[in-house]
């Protein structure tokens, strides 16, 4: 069976990064993304996609068995750093139709794909340690 990944123009130590414009494609032929990001970062904003399942990166090693494996798989984290951890961890276990989301969150909504807004507002200021999230109304 060829790599669903194959298509993917980014490729570093033998993971592909998939570009968040190759993403749709990659969706429709079956892959499904998996959101690394913890609860409170999904709950400001999250990928307008309906093939999703969210694993906070904090719980990966221990649920990683949990996922859909059966499908190729695209992690995706805030910036991609964890999401090409995640995808290094599954090819050593014997994966091969894994990926990471080049430019994570970030690059995703810094290009304009869809995204849902969140329960909560994005946090800014000054120091993110002093400030709490507030619901929205």
């Amino acid at each position: 069976m060829d790599n669903l990944f194959d298509i993917c123009k980014l490729q570093i130590d033998g993971i592909p990064f998939a570009l968040p414009r190759e993403v749709k494609d990659l969706l429709a032929k079956g892959a499904i993304l998996v959101d690394l990001r913890e609860e409170l970062e999904t709950q400001i904003r999250a990928f307008g996609v309906e093939r999703i399942t969210y694993l906070p990166y904090s719980e990966f090693e221990n649920k990683w068995e949990e996922l859909p494996l059966d499908n190729p798989v695209i992690f995706a984290d805030s910036v991609g750093l964890h999401g090409k951890e995640a995808a290094f961890f599954m090819k050593a276990k014997g994966y091969s139709q894994v990926a990471s989301l080049a430019g994570g969150f970030a690059g995703w909504f810094r290009d304009g794909f869809p995204v849902k807004e969140g329960k909560y507002h994005p946090l800014n200021g000054p120091c993110p340690c002093m400030i709490r999230p507030h619901e929205r109304k």
